[in-house]
């Protein structure tokens, strides 16, 4: 039975916090999961990913690395499937981006809605490729602090980069019509 999963994905380790609120079918692949967390938090599909789910790993097939992980080609359903139910979501392997999905709730589906679908969040994702959270901490001093000059290279490559910024119309566009943002 398609059900629709009500999912909170938060950043790991970054105060304040950096989260989303999504909508998703249940029937979803752990692929399409990721190009939609990568939409919702601003960034690039750049790098590698994965999915731990009760100890089981998903990622994405490669003859070099040998390992146990299953591909990210596998539904969803039979894996994230009850309400309080956690995952963790690796993106980017050099910068270790973890994230905490649970399952806030499990719905029906309803008439009119468009999935998946953000319904909140707070704060913009932090820049790709900044080092990690130690990276994204010298962005938020470079942003933030008095002395600009010790930050010069950093803010000219952040451009008109905000950290507060959430842009829900945004986000919404971009995941219905992925094939134009990734």
């Amino acid at each position: 039975m398609n059900h629709i999963l009500k999912l909170r994905i938060t950043i790991l380790d970054i105060e304040p916090e950096i989260w989303r609120e999504i909508l998703i079918k249940n029937d979803i692949t752990f692929k399409k999961l990721h190009e939609i967390i990568q939409i919702s938090f601003g960034w690039t599909n750049s790098h590698l990913y994965s999915f731990d789910v009760g100890g089981i790993r998903f990622s994405i097939p490669d003859e070099a690395f040998e390992n146990n992980d299953l591909d990210v080609k596998n539904k969803i359903t039979e894996f994230l499937i009850e309400k309080g139910q956690k995952a963790l979501y690796t993106y980017d392997f050099g910068d270790d981006w973890e994230h905490e999905i649970e399952i806030a709730d499990v719905l029906k589906k309803e008439k009119g809605i468009r999935y998946p679908k953000c319904l909140d969040g707070r704060r913009n994702g932090p820049p790709e490729d900044c080092g990690g959270i130690p990276g994204y901490e010298d962005v938020i001093d470079a942003l933030t602090g008095k002395d600009k000059s010790e930050y010069e290279d950093l803010l000219e490559w952040l451009g008109d980069y905000d950290p507060d910024k959430f842009d829900i119309d945004k986000i919404n566009k971009a995941i219905l019509n992925p094939g134009k943002y990734l």
